[in-house]
């Protein structure tokens, strides 16, 4: 059997090509931007390895990726002027379409067995792969849009003055429709976690289809062993980590807060702030607020902090849930993420319900109120969760997973 697996962008796909290689079954693995030439590679990483690291895959054989960078020129200028404003987004809805389109007219020519695109990026390349007879594989790394559309128009209305942080919300009409047809016209939908299983199935994708194949982490990376153990004699440092959105919650556990004293609970955020911001100002006193950080350093600094609290009202998957587990910190979550699959409730961590502040400031107590020993076994427990979701563990499940593909190719 062989693979072609395309993904406009990058997200986790690098990883997903490497296993696919590994497994000797990538024919070739088409992308908007990666550097496949060892003298540019080079070149690059001596004036910024941490930046153009990104856009390299260690142990993924550079002849087996295609990747044009066309697609992705304009949207790389406008970030760079513009950052993260309606102008960028609408060139990264220009270059998915683009790039699928361009990849769709070439598939004739290829020799594969199987297509596997990305949500966003994939549509026109699954319908040419079903006319060649082919099959075909599209996967979501977030939930189904018209979900998003629900949830988060809800909490629009909820709270307005939290309208501007929220994204994943409003897509162009072409763009949203593309959204709603890829995992109608896959043969296959990998989905990236129960939930996002759940809310395929809310919109009428059989569940029959849909296959959960967790994301990896780079837990191998993150040391625990120097984290602080003792809770008892100090304020319990909570993180919240990511981009300051209520789309993630934000309200809530700032609500939660203030049902604490800040010589009993700390709240720290690391990330951007999404929109003006505005509505932050009427929380001023009950957070500490820290700049974005590379992933490098958010690796050492979980170390810092006590648990991840992670309210969130729509989340494909998290992996900073994870990334902070395998850091030994307990995590506060929502199941609109990878949470449900993961956590077990007091003993690794909390789920607690959307959009309910009591639940959280309940889960925050009962951190708050245990003894170093109980604390200490909590933070073991994370770590062990966290192993089973490393990138070794996704290649194993990668590997059930074409099994099952090609037992299933076999036959029909």
């Amino acid at each position: 059997m062989k693979v072609i697996l395309s993904h406009s962008g990058k997200q986790h796909s690098y990883h997903v090509a490497k296993g696919l290689e590994q497994l000797g079954v990538l024919e070739q693995f088409y992308t908007s931007s990666y550097l496949n030439k060892p003298l540019i590679r080079k070149l690059l990483f001596k004036q910024n390895k941490d930046f153009w690291g990104r856009r390299y895959q260690e142990g993924l054989s550079d002849d087996l990726v295609t990747a044009n960078w066309s697609y992705e020129l304009k949207e790389t200028i406008l970030r760079k002027i513009y950052k993260n404003t309606t102008n960028t987004q609408e060139a990264v809805y220009a270059r998915d379409e683009g790039f699928d389109i361009g990849l769709s007219r070439q598939l004739s020519k290829r020799k594969f067995d199987v297509f596997w695109g990305f949500q966003g990026s994939c549509l026109e390349s699954v319908k040419q792969a079903n006319a060649l007879g082919k099959h075909s594989v599209c996967e979501l790394a977030t939930a189904h849009v018209l979900l998003a559309k629900r949830i988060l128009g809800e909490e629009q209305l909820l709270h307005p003055e939290w309208a501007d942080s929220i994204d994943n919300l409003v897509f162009p009409k072409a763009y949203e429709q593309r959204l709603e047809e890829e995992p109608i016209h896959a043969d296959t939908v990998v989905a990236a976690s129960s939930f996002t299983k759940y809310s395929l199935t809310e919109f009428g994708i059989s569940a029959d289809k849909i296959k959960v194949l967790p994301l990896g982490c780079l837990t191998a990376h993150i040391d625990a062993s120097k984290k602080l153990k003792q809770i008892s004699n100090r304020p319990l440092k909570l993180l919240y980590c990511g981009v300051i959105s209520q789309r993630k919650g934000i309200k809530y556990i700032l609500e939660a807060m203030k049902q604490f004293n800040r010589t009993d609970v700390e709240l720290h955020i690391i990330g951007r702030i999404q929109g003006e911001g505005k509505a932050l100002k009427d929380y001023k006193g009950l957070f500490i607020h820290h700049q974005p950080i590379s992933q490098v350093e958010l690796f050492k600094t979980y170390q810092q902090y006590d648990a991840l609290v992670l309210p969130t009202l729509f989340e494909g998957f998290g992996l900073v849930i994870v990334e902070a587990m395998a850091a030994g910190l307990p995590v506060i979550t929502t199941a609109h993420s990878i949470g449900e699959d993961l956590i077990s409730q007091g003993e690794n961590g909390y789920l607690v319900n959307v959009r309910s502040v009591e639940d959280l400031v309940d889960s925050i107590a009962n951190l708050r109120s245990l003894t170093d020993e109980a604390y200490e076994v909590m933070s073991n427990q994370a770590i062990q969760t966290a192993k089973l979701y490393s990138w070794t563990r996704y290649q194993d499940n990668l590997g059930n997973f074409i099994k099952d593909l090609n037992l299933t190719l076999s036959e029909t």
